[in-house]
């Protein structure tokens, strides 16, 4: 085509009315609708609704020299008003809600409250309104918001008057940032929203991601999916909420496909956007990101305690294939002088390994009630596997009871849901439970209460990420439910077994803002590495500081088989870990300590009874995280955000209030000195009581295979217990040692 010469910026612009139907500057030109002319103000009993005419541009490519790029254009607006509703849901915490519609529709009404991300109703809030030629000002006790008329620009600030938060508004016209607007492109929606980025900002959260604790500069794949491994973008857990050294935390409250860009499309923007007509989030001001974290968890719940047995070791592989097999591991765990609490049944205890029933094989499993009353009176628990799919093969009674009643995902047809062919890799055939159905979560969820009641005491809820958007669902559309799935799947096992034995767990894989009120999550599959252990850990950061406070990992790693390093190193982090469990794939990848060297075994021995005699501090810190949402495995930042020394720390971490851990994450061909970081303070060696009055410095720390650096504050009172081989009866004789 030609390109017309129109000397706006940068050098030439393509006309739009010299564009043919076919041509894709024109075909594909999405339009922007942003708040322009104010037409109304009117308040409610939260805040206020502002109306605007929309003000459009249409994106349209142009060039300047070699580099194409798009430009905004003003055009005619494809809707007739936007919508603001800005509400105070606390002192500290204000929504805005910004549609084309005036009252837009809640796309989670057909889920359970209680299975929402949002699950908090607003406070009553004394709130003042008023209004400039300038400005229009709402003031509670602890924030004062200015709406600028102008640009509709919202920016906050603290009872100090610091400005905190703040709307970016883009005054250029490249797309580069798309500031707050409602987008539309061949029938679609997009509402999107950019806020300014300083540039000594740090943003931390967004749930589970392996790549880096700090989310500047880095592309963020927000779409739940099995990851493969734990070195990539692609992440189990995606959780709408992020905190800024700035001092606030934001939680998008969408279900839809959403997008963030930290500095990665512009150096100053912070922006994000959802695939629908509306976008609806909630600012927390917090003094502290522990101020933050707590009130976001008054949004989205906080933690239930797990049970103290829980906090034991879990041992399991992929899979055990009997009852001879398990009381074998059981035995040699206590000739071997290795505490254990649980042992995990993982996708073999069917009539064949993944045909999921949730029925025990006659000719393996024989007598279930029988034999975990057998294991739970030599101190184990038996947990179980089981997931979101069923396999349709003849003799399931599983599947024919779901097709019959309707409780799978459904085809356009109304036939049950199966992944198309070309989804290599995948178990195309399996058919998805439909949890969005009441029904369907009843009748799973009776289910899972006759395994408990028969003895198992642990269901692990693998998978739950893989959920296809164009299916159809009973409550919800599949387009708002993909992240979603997860939360409400982990809801229906959780309260199942809670139902039947009173205690607060599942072993949950996938998952989204909310998830921490359905504990335990752990890593997913882990390559067997040290790349892939060192990213294990900043995931279990990442979660932390996105309010899931109890999390796990596959000691060893999960894909392949460890090295006796290896091995060790994950068992020293994996013991100092809210919860702990020894798992890899694969029935002859033992990750039981004695298939290793015998170094490595009594090593690992020497962690494991270290847990066990901590296990009334970690149980007292627990308790905590239950009140607060600060999570056990902390990033620095979170103890310590006056230190702009530990902001990108992600290499150790905070075990609860006092212990500081600095775990050993290259081999030691490569190194033998630990250079870890002491935030200022005394600091006592766990090990060898020698103290360090650190002014916020770096350290050297020579290390050997046993070595696994751990510093407490001074000061600091230490619970600890006498060593048991479970944790069946408690914790005997508790004492307290003063560091």
């Amino acid at each position: 085509m030609d390109i017309p010469n129109d000397r706006e910026f940068p050098q030439f612009i393509a006309d739009d009315s010299k564009c043919n139907e076919t041509d894709a500057i024109n075909k594909y030109s999405a339009v922007i609708n942003r708040p322009g002319k104010i037409i109304s103000v009117e308040k409610t009993d939260l805040g206020i609704i502002i109306t605007f005419s929309p003000s459009a541009r249409r994106s349209v490519l142009s060039y300047t020299h070699e580099t194409q790029i798009n430009l905004l254009k003003p055009c005619p607006a494809q809707t007739q008003e936007l919508y603001l509703h800005l509400e105070l849901w606390s002192n500290n915490i204000f929504k805005l809600l910004f549609s084309n519609e005036k009252y837009p529709k809640n796309r989670f009404d057909g889920i359970p409250k209680e299975a929402r991300m949002l699950i908090a109703d607003p406070q009553r809030v004394n709130f003042e309104v008023s209004e400039s030629n300038d400005f229009i000002t709402i003031k509670t006790a602890q924030i004062k918001i200015l709406i600028e008329k102008s640009t509709a620009k919202v920016s906050a600030y603290n009872s100090r008057g610091e400005e905190y938060f703040s709307q970016r508004k883009n005054n250029f016209r490249t797309p580069d940032t798309c500031d707050l607007a409602i987008g539309t492109l061949a029938d679609k929606y997009c509402a999107m929203e950019a806020l300014e980025l300083e540039s000594t900002e740090i943003i931390y959260g967004l749930g589970e991601r392996f790549d880096s604790l700090v989310r500047n500069g880095r592309t963020v794949d927000f779409r739940n999916k099995d990851a493969v491994g734990t070195t990539s973008r692609r992440a189990y857990v995606n959780i709408p909420f992020y905190i800024s050294t700035k001092g606030y935390g934001l939680f998008l409250n969408s279900g839809a496909k959403t997008n963030w860009d930290i500095a990665t499309e512009d150096c100053s923007s912070l922006q994000f956007s959802v695939e629908d007509n509306q976008l609806e989030y909630f600012v927390i001001q917090g003094d502290t990101p522990k101020d933050i974290i707590k009130s976001y968890c008054t949004l989205t719940g906080f933690s239930p305690l797990p049970p103290l047995w829980s906090f034991g070791l879990w041992m399991s592989r992929n899979s055990y294939t009997s009852w001879d097999t398990v009381f074998d591991i059981a035995e040699k765990l206590r000739k071997n002088d290795i505490p254990c609490d649980v042992i995990h049944l993982d996708t073999a205890w069917f009539k064949t390994d993944w045909d999921c029933d949730l029925k025990f094989s006659q000719e393996r499993f024989p007598e279930p009630e029988k034999n975990m009353k057998k294991l739970y009176n030599d101190g184990f628990r038996v947990s179980l596997w089981q997931y979101n799919f069923i396999p349709p093969n003849e003799g399931n009674t599983h599947y024919s009871e779901a097709v019959q009643n309707g409780y799978l995902a459904k085809n356009g047809k109304g036939d049950p849901y199966s992944l198309p062919e070309e989804c290599k890799g995948s178990w195309t055939k399996d058919v998805i439970i439909d949890f969005s159905n009441p029904d369907a979560r009843k009748w799973y969820g009776d289910k899972i209460y006759s395994l408990i009641k028969m003895g198992a005491a642990a269901i692990k809820t693998d998978f739950g990420e893989g959920i296809p958007e164009e299916a159809v669902y009973h409550s919800i559309d599949g387009r708002f439910f993909h992240n979603l799935y997860s939360l409400v799947y982990n809801y229906t096992v959780f309260n199942a077994s809670k139902r039947a034995s009173g205690e607060n767990l599942v072993w949950a894989r996938s998952g989204t803002a909310g998830s921490q009120r359905y504990p335990i999550h752990w890593g997913g599959d882990s390559q067997c590495s040290f790349e892939a252990l060192a990213a294990t850990l900043r995931g279990a950061l990442s979660m932390g500081i996105s309010g899931i406070p109890f999390f796990s990992h596959d000691i060893g790693g999960f894909l392949g088989m460890p090295s006796d390093e290896l091995y060790v190193r994950w068992a020293q982090i994996g013991m100092l870990s809210s919860h702990a469990r020894c798992h890899g794939a694969g029935d002859t990848t033992h990750r039981e300590p004695w298939a290793f060297s015998k170094e490595a075994c009594d090593i690992f021995r020497y962690y494991d009874k270290l847990r066990y005699s901590l296990i009334p501090y970690i149980y007292e810190q627990a308790e905590k995280c239950t009140k607060t949402g600060l999570p056990m495995m902390r990033a620095l930042y979170l103890e310590y955000p006056q230190d702009r020394n530990v902001r990108c720390i992600d290499d150790e971490y905070m075990f609860g209030d006092s212990i500081l851990a600095a775990p050993v994450l290259t081999p030691l061909e490569k190194s033998r000195v630990r250079k870890l970081y002491l935030p200022k303070g005394v600091w006592v060696d766990f090990f060898t009581r020698e103290e360090i009055n650190s002014t916020g410095e770096w350290i050297e720390k020579p290390v050997e295979l046993k070595t696994m650096p751990l510093y407490v504050k001074k000061g600091s009172k230490i619970k600890y217990c006498d060593v048991s081989p479970s944790l069946m009866n408690g914790c005997k004789n508790i004492r307290e040692a003063e560091f």
